[in-house]
């Protein structure tokens, strides 16, 4: 068996995608998208055995404040699996039975590393990144969504539809991406608590992906926009953006979920990735929480040993709740 490291997506093979299965993030063409508008070192690793790849990795460097879910704020150098665009997808796949051979690869990178949003037990010291928000679509209309919910849930998401009256929710290609969308994209990544890569304007126009803008506009003005990719039979919310200042008055954040919900019914999809932030209002809608896994590793062999107990620092304290959404 031998690793191939390549700094390019563009040198990578066709059969690197059929490792990335239904991971549409983690296709050549995304990773050619993210090689131009968002670069950060990436490179670009997969394992063979004969002409068979066996394993497939993205990773990526960054200066990562490491007590992101912590009082405590240090910003260090690392060096991060994953997909360099917040995403809740791994930026790895790995057929079963070489997942050490996966972790032995990264660990040999000098330095401190951290793998993301893992959906598998892998070697090493396991902590808890920030769990993505998953809806089941089994609905035939908004109305049928908001009919089958218990009356304090169904009340709220009505008071919020009550404010949204007369705004227009247009479906845009992303080349119809506007400068005053980037900055409300902006707006609510300076308001981020779990801040990552800040995007470019390019990023969103020139999206190679499936996806559409849902733009909201009211009386000639926009409130705001929601990114959504169309993965199969998967509808994911990639990123948003609004108007602070009129949030109170249109409910505009509320509101977009729910034109994320009515456009994927009406499209016959069976869920949707609602994301990893924004967890209480996005259980309130009814989506269910898929917990997310990071390990964390460094080359020096002291503070490795440690790993364990800063894996659990280091790791999200997810707040618990009990909703009882439908009836």
């Amino acid at each position: 068996m031998n690793w191939v490291t390549l700094s390019s997506s563009e040198d990578l093979p066709e059969a690197w995608d059929g490792m990335a299965g239904d991971n549409i993030f983690l296709r050549r063409s995304f990773l050619s998208h993210l090689d131009r508008v968002n670069p950060c070192l990436q490179r670009y690793s997969y394992l063979l055995e004969g002409s068979s790849i066996k394993v497939i990795c993205v990773h990526y460097s960054l200066k990562l404040d490491i007590f992101t879910y912590s009082f405590l704020s240090l910003k260090l150098p690392v060096r991060i699996m994953g997909i360099p665009c917040s995403v809740s997808k791994p930026g790895f796949a790995v057929l079963p039975g070489f997942e050490a051979s996966l972790v032995e690869h990264f660990q040999a990178l000098k330095g401190a590393k951290l793998i993301l949003n893992s959906d598998i037990r892998l070697p090493g010291a396991q902590g808890v990144t920030l769990p993505t928000c998953k809806l089941p679509l089994s609905w035939g209309s908004l109305e049928d969504f908001l009919g089958s919910m218990r009356s304090p849930y169904r009340y709220r998401l009505k008071k919020a539809l009550k404010k949204w009256a007369g705004v227009e929710a247009a479906h845009l290609a992303p080349a119809e991406f506007t400068h005053d969308l980037y900055q409300m994209y902006e707006q609510v990544y300076e308001k981020s608590e779990a801040k990552l890569e800040k995007l470019t304007p390019d990023f969103f126009a020139e999206l190679p992906l499936p996806a559409k803008l849902i733009r909201a506009s009211a009386q000639g003005r926009a409130l705001g926009f929601a990114a959504v990719v169309e993965n199969g039979a998967e509808l994911i919310f990639l990123f948003t953006g609004f108007d602070y200042s009129l949030q109170a008055r249109y409910d505009t954040y509320l509101n977009l979920l729910l034109e994320i919900v009515k456009y994927g019914l009406e499209r016959g999809f069976s869920r949707i990735e609602l994301g990893q932030t924004a967890e209480e209002t996005k259980l309130k809608l009814g989506a269910a929480l898929h917990p997310k896994s990071m390990y964390l590793y460094h080359s020096n062999p002291l503070i490795n040993k440690l790993a364990g107990r800063l894996a659990g620092l280091l790791s999200y304290k997810p707040p618990s709740f009990d909703f009882h959404v439908f009836k």
